[in-house]
C-alpha cells in the first residue's frame, strides 16, 4: 500500500484526526490511539479532543482530535494525518434510533450536530439525514492531507497497517460482537428503503484504503439524498 503522494507526507509526530460517520469504531481507535500518543516522550504534551469543527480545533504537533466534520478545512495543512472510521450507513442509523431510551433526545440532538444534521431523529429513515453519504463521498477522495480510511470490520485484522499509516503502534482491546437490536420490522424496512441503496455502493470500496480521487467513480454513483422538506 502506498501511504504517501509526492510532498504529502506530515511533519514528524503529527497531529491525528480522527473522523468518521459515527458509531464505526472512532471510539474505540481514538481511545487505543490516545493511550498509544501519551506513552511517547514528547514535549509539549498533547492534547485529546472532540470538535464538532475542525476549523475550530487545535491542530497541534502531537495532539490528536476526533470530529465527524468535513474535511475541507485541512487543505493546506502539512501536519496532519487522518483516519477515517466508516462502516455501513444503515447499522449507523439503526444504532441511533437504537440508543434513543438509553441516552435520551439530549444526546440524539447533540449527536445530530456533532454530524451536521439536515433534520430532525423524525427524519431518520425517511433520507440520509446525518449526510453520511457525502461524508463518505468528502473523505474517501480528500487528498490534500493523508487520509487513509478503514472500515469497521477490518479495524482488528488490519490493524498493522494502520500503525503503520499513522506512525503509531497501539493496542485493541479484544473484539466484542456488538449485541442485536430489537427493532420493529416497519422500522428495519424504512432503513433498508433509504439506506440500502447507499450501502450496496459504499460496499464497492476497498476495506481499507488512502484516500484518492480514483474512487470518486464508485462514489459518483451514491443516489440523491433529499431532505423531506
Amino acid at each position: 500500500m502506498i501511504l504517501f503522494k509526492p510532498g504529502q507526507r506530515p511533519k514528524t509526530n503529527p497531529c491525528l484526526i480522527v473522523a468518521s460517520n459515527g458509531r464505526s469504531g472512532s471510539t474505540l481507535m481514538f481511545d487505543a490511539l490516545w493511550k498509544a500518543q501519551k506513552r511517547r516522550r514528547v514535549w509539549p504534551k498533547p492534547k485529546a479532543t472532540f470538535e464538532m469543527e475542525l476549523a475550530q480545533a487545535e491542530l497541534h504537533q502531537g495532539n490528536l482530535v476526533k470530529t465527524h466534520d468535513f474535511p475541507g478545512v485541512l487543505r493546506g495543512r502539512d501536519n496532519v494525518k487522518v483516519l477515517f472510521c466508516y462502516g455501513p450507513t444503515k447499522d449507523s442509523a439503526l444504532s441511533v434510533y437504537s440508543v434513543l431510551g438509553r441516552y435520551g433526545r439530549d444526546w440524539i440532538r447533540q449527536h445530530f450536530e456533532h454530524l451536521h444534521a439536515k433534520g430532525t431523529f423524525e427524519d431518520l429513515f425517511k433520507y440520509d439525514v446525518l449526510n453520511q453519504a457525502e461524508q463518505m463521498k468528502q473523505w474517501a477522495t480528500f487528498e490534500n492531507v493523508p487520509v487513509l480510511c478503514l472500515s469497521y470490520d477490518a479495524i482488528w485484522r488490519r490493524q498493522s497497517e494502520v500503525a503503520d499509516f499513522l506512525e503509531l503502534n497501539f493496542s485493541l482491546p479484544e473484539r466484542i460482537e456488538r449485541a442485536k437490536k430489537s427493532i420493529p420490522d416497519e422500522i428495519l424496512d424504512q432503513a433498508s428503503a433509504v439506506y440500502d441503496p447507499i450501502d450496496a455502493v459504499l460496499s464497492e470500496l476497498p476495506e481499507l484504503f488512502v484516500a484518492s480521487a480514483k474512487y470518486a467513480d464508485i462514489l459518483n454513483r451514491l443516489p440523491s439524498q433529499r431532505s423531506a422538506a
